[in-house]
């Protein structure tokens, strides 16, 4: 008993065409899967970007309320409560807190700023993006609200 397949090659050339089609479909649809991710994580690259120079901008605005008050027998500036800002997309924090410490007979006022600015919804949701800056600064006054060292 002899069995004999015939084979047509009509048939060989449809099966080849499916597969490059399919092939080509997957990897058209990676290149796009990765050029969108590129994107977004550019796009929140400059977002983040942003966020800190708004954070920034917070800290020196507070930076600059302190040295307002360095005048010879001005008061000391004492840290009130924690502003909020919006600043463009940002929603904007600023929290300053101060301690004081004598050092060689001179009153000396540490203040720790700290400034947070956030945008895109709650951490977790996609485009959030948060950037934090601290500040130390540090006056200095012969006696209590007197003259500057």
């Amino acid at each position: 008993m002899k069995c004999m397949w015939t084979t047509r090659p009509e048939g060989f050339a449809i099966v080849s065409a499916l597969f490059l089609i399919t092939a080509l479909a997957v990897l058209g649809a990676a290149i796009m899967h990765f050029s969108a991710t590129q994107h977004v994580t550019g796009a929140q690259d400059i977002q983040g970007s942003r966020a800190l120079a708004a954070a920034r901008a917070g800290a020196d605005w507070q930076v600059t309320q302190i040295l307002a008050q360095e005048l010879p027998n001005n008061p000391q500036y004492a840290c009130g409560p924690a502003a909020g800002f919006s600043f463009g997309d940002f929603a904007l924090n600023v929290s300053c807190t101060h301690s004081d410490h004598d050092e060689e007979g001179n009153k000396v006022r540490v203040y720790n700023i700290t400034a947070i600015a956030s945008s895109g919804g709650s951490p977790g949701a996609l485009g959030f993006v948060e950037r934090r800056v601290d500040v130390v600064v540090a006056t200095c006054r012969k006696t209590p609200d007197g003259d500057l060292c």
